[in-house]
């Protein structure tokens, strides 16, 4: 529980976009971050971590180097490896960047939202090594039948396709799988579940999915089925957010009240 021992230290290479709000989110949860970029000490940070955050958001070439050798390390030590596969589909260089990370790293988990799902879905087997259909995906993205809303989700499928892309994610990759949308899929190949509740200003705050991902891996580094941890992370994210609406709406509070709540709420749950 947090604040009890050392805090978990989590290694995320991570979104510069969200960085401030993933290293308070780990601290108010009971973790902590490093936040470590650079490949020349990516794999060294991963072996003084307990888990490894891999969010490929705002990617270059060298934060792909950085993200493999981190994960190759993570896995030889045996500790959990978090994807968030951030704007999967947006580019070519983005799909390229991460269906070679997925051939050479193997996730505990994969966090994503419902296009990032697609995404991934349309990668050949990582087993393969094969490069063959890319151009018939890209043909696919190119008349909107995968289509790219940047790093927000430009797809919405209902509930029950929703469970069953995250039951394929996790069958496809061998990892437990948490798919986010107005609901939340959790799966890991054989146990799928979907958890409800929050509050909608989650989409309206920057970084609410980098936050989540790094909630799961502190918890998959706390314990060793990464399914119950990343259906604990999603139950603690969506409870948390609707204290925190709860208090806003008493106070009368804007989108910022909102946010300022969420990480005391995420701080509360994980004290008691």
């Amino acid at each position: 529980m947090a604040g009890q021992g050392r805090p978990a230290p989590i290694h995320c290479i991570t979104n510069p976009v969200t960085m401030e709000s993933v290293a308070n989110v780990l601290l108010a949860a009971g973790g902590s971050a490093i936040m470590a970029q650079d490949p020349a000490e990516a794999e060294e940070i991963a072996a003084l971590s307990r888990g490894v955050l891999l969010n490929t958001g705002v990617p270059d070439a060298g934060k792909f180097r950085a993200c493999m050798l981190a994960g190759r390390r993570a896995c030889g030590l045996g500790l959990p490896v978090v994807l968030d596969p951030v704007g999967a589909g947006a580019s070519r260089f983005r799909r390229e960047g991460l269906k070679n990370l997925l051939r050479e790293v193997r996730m505990s988990v994969i966090r994503c939202n419902q296009e990032e799902a697609q995404t991934l879905l349309a990668f050949p087997d990582p087993e393969s090594g094969s490069d063959a259909g890319e151009e018939m995906r890209a043909g696919l993205w190119k008349s909107g039948e995968l289509r790219s809303g940047g790093v927000e989700s430009a797809v919405s499928v209902e509930a029950g396709r929703q469970a069953d892309m995250a039951k394929e994610l996790a069958g496809k990759y061998g990892c437990a799988v948490l798919v986010t949308g107005d609901v939340d899929a959790v799966s890991d190949g054989g146990r799928t579940e979907l958890i409800g509740g929050g509050d909608g200003r989650l989409s309206r705050i920057t970084g609410g999915g980098c936050m989540l991902s790094a909630l799961c891996a502190l918890l998959c580094a706390e314990q060793k089925d990464c399914y119950e941890a990343v259906r604990s992370a999603a139950a603690l994210w969506r409870e948390s957010a609707r204290a925190a609406g709860i208090r806003a709406d008493r106070e009368q509070g804007g989108i910022g009240v909102f946010r300022m709540y969420l990480f005391d709420e995420v701080e509360r749950r994980r004290s008691l």
